[in-house]
């Protein structure tokens, strides 16, 4: 079994953390800003969506938030980073968080992924090594599969935009707040457009709006 020593600072601290996993997430102090963000917004007892969970840290902080009331739904398409969340899940016994290893964007089906690159890199791609199965947030919700979500996370390096058109609906019927990671200024201000267009405000997050992360809570 690989070393997990516990997390040494911060809102997960005591939680253990597979040491090969990240110096960064050990050390506690990862993405402070955002994480603070974050949890200002989720309320125990709320349905969560981590869509771009990668190894679990933002995963294991919702299902603390949540609280034994509430859910949380990891969607990672990457096989070595699903193994690396369950294991992290497991020896924290975060029995509120279920896996979905799939993609979230604008329509199901199947679609490339491409993993030749660091574990929190993997992106849809035309020329990807991975086939993957795509879901919409529409299509999981309005079927029943999934209940609808109070908080969404999204940080899916590059294919924001489709996650948030894939999720119309949803907008439209839930409202739930949102915590979108983009990776360019125009892909920045293309989602702050559809979520202001959906009657959100966007409050700054670290003090900024010119940071590349966008806090959408609803009006």
């Amino acid at each position: 079994m690989p070393i997990a020593p516990p997390i040494r600072s911060g809102p997960l601290k005591g939680h253990r953390w597979i040491a090969a996993a990240g110096v960064r997430f050990l050390r506690g102090d990862y993405e402070t800003a955002q994480v603070e963000a974050v949890l200002g917004v989720i309320r125990e007892g709320d349905i969560v969506y981590d869509i771009g969970a990668h190894l679990g840290y933002y995963t294991m902080l919702a299902s603390q938030a949540v609280g034994p009331s509430g859910r949380v739904f990891a969607f990672e398409p990457r096989p070595v980073n699903v193994l690396c969340l369950r294991r992290h899940l497991r020896l924290n016994r975060c029995d509120n968080v279920e896996i979905l290893q799939v993609c979230v964007g604008d329509r199901s089906g199947g679609a490339r992924f491409d993993t030749r690159c660091g574990t929190g890199r993997g992106r849809l791609s035309a020329d990807g090594n991975l086939l993957v199965e795509t879901v919409t947030l529409d299509e999981l919700v309005v079927s029943g599969r999934l209940p609808p979500p109070s908080f969404v996370k999204i940080d899916v390096e590059g294919a924001e935009k489709l996650v948030l058109a894939g999720a119309a609906e949803v907008i439209r019927r839930h409202r739930p707040a949102f915590a979108v990671s983009t990776h360019s200024e125009d892909l920045r201000r293309q989602c702050a457009d559809i979520l202001s267009d959906h009657g959100y405000r966007l409050p700054p997050v670290g003090g900024s709006r010119d940071e590349s992360e966008l806090l959408a809570l609803p009006e």
